[in-house]
């Protein structure tokens, strides 16, 4: 039998005990979550974290310009939520959106709590996972300054190639930080390499 996917995520950070895993299974709720559907907005309280067993959500939020930006897609065996968020219950400084049709892993704070109290192996699972998510964003932020739009483009290709094929060409282009024409440009320099 295959491993579940969230199994497979809690052993590439941490050496998460098989055994351990269906008692962490019994916190989650399976959630359908229809393309488009807004999980939360910028402002609420989030009362969950998601963990992605298929489909594909993004975080974003709406500039003083009224423009959508995208900071972050999520897609299979991937988190997505805010956690400072659901721990602390201080608004969220994102909207989270379901991209495609998706289905999900739902924790309230309660289990979360529970699972990190009873499961010392989830504890230092979230560790380990915060300290690469910590890692990952100050990556991203001197990335904002350094990179070029072609570069982020390239970057994305070699990291997650199939998100071109499952988005959207303007959520890319969102993401990378130009326009729709712009992307088009970007793409036509990159095939020619």
């Amino acid at each position: 039998m295959e491993k579940h996917l969230l199994l497979k995520e809690l052993q590439s950070r941490h050496e998460f005990p098989e055994e351990e895993f269906p008692r962490l299974l019994e916190l989650f709720e399976v959630r359908s979550i229809q393309k488009n559907e807004i999980i939360f907005h910028t402002g609420d309280i989030v009362k969950y974290c998601y963990f992605i067993l298929k489909g594909c959500m993004q975080q974003y939020y709406i500039s003083p310009e009224g423009i959508e930006k995208i900071i972050y897609f999520a897609q299979e065996g991937t988190w997505t939520g805010e956690m400072d968020s659901m721990i602390n219950e201080t608004p969220s400084i994102v909207s989270t959106q379901a991209v495609e049709d998706s289905e999900v892993l739902i924790m309230n704070k309660a289990n979360w709590e529970n699972a990190i109290r009873n499961i010392p192996d989830f504890a230092l699972y979230q560790i380990k996972k915060r300290g690469h998510t910590i890692a990952r964003m100050k990556q991203q932020l001197a990335q904002t300054t350094t990179t070029t739009p072609d570069q982020k483009y390239r970057q994305l290709l070699n990291e997650t190639p199939d998100l071109l094929q499952r988005l959207p060409l303007y959520k890319i282009a969102s993401y990378i930080g130009v326009t729709p024409e712009t992307l088009s440009r970007i793409r036509k320099r990159n095939t020619r390499l």
